[in-house]
């Protein structure tokens, strides 16, 4: 099971120019490579310098395809595929490779994930008074502190699953 934290506040919606209360999802960090690299490593028992090795290759392969039009299914995760806005036109000539304006790399996320997602996961909501916890059955419960690990809090996700699961 995961934790996603999420944090209330008060901000402008300039759509209504009103303030509101909006909830997001909090982004720990950002995982480079090298770091992907090493927790697969230790997850897989694979050599670092092999996992390494792999991962580029698969990368350069998912860039190649992409870059060829094609769309590509990446297991349980979902699907990448291009996408591209172009300017209308009254002509058929007007609407070949010059009306095209950018394109974009778009992901599709599977249904095993959506469904994970949206069953799955605890949300924890931080707000400026109190810290929450809201569990797939909807119990709410004060937060005081201690998340079932001994007493050892990080704010690193990955860190955060080893301590509660063992395994990154």
């Amino acid at each position: 099971m995961g934790i996603i934290k999420l944090q209330t506040r008060l901000q402008r919606v300039a759509c209504i120019d009103k303030n509101m209360y909006v909830t997001k999802a909090l982004h720990y960090s950002k995982i480079s490579s090298e770091q992907l690299i090493s927790y697969a490593s230790e997850n897989s028992g694979i050599a670092k310098a092999q996992m390494a090795a792999a991962f580029y290759a698969i990368n350069q392969q998912i860039e190649q395809f992409i870059l060829n039009g094609h769309s590509l299914e990446l297991g349980n995760l979902g699907s990448f595929y291009l996408a591209m806005s172009a300017k209308a036109s009254e002509t058929e000539e007007g609407a070949g490779a010059e009306a095209v304006e950018r394109f974009s790399l778009k992901f599709r996320q599977s249904k095993q994930l959506r469904d994970l997602l949206n069953t799955s996961i605890t949300k924890a909501t931080l707000t400026d008074s109190q810290t929450t916890s809201d569990t797939e059955e909807g119990d709410e419960e004060e937060n005081t502190g201690e998340d079932g690990n001994g007493g050892e809090e990080t704010d690193d996700p990955l860190a955060q699953n080893k301590l509660n699961e063992g395994v990154p």
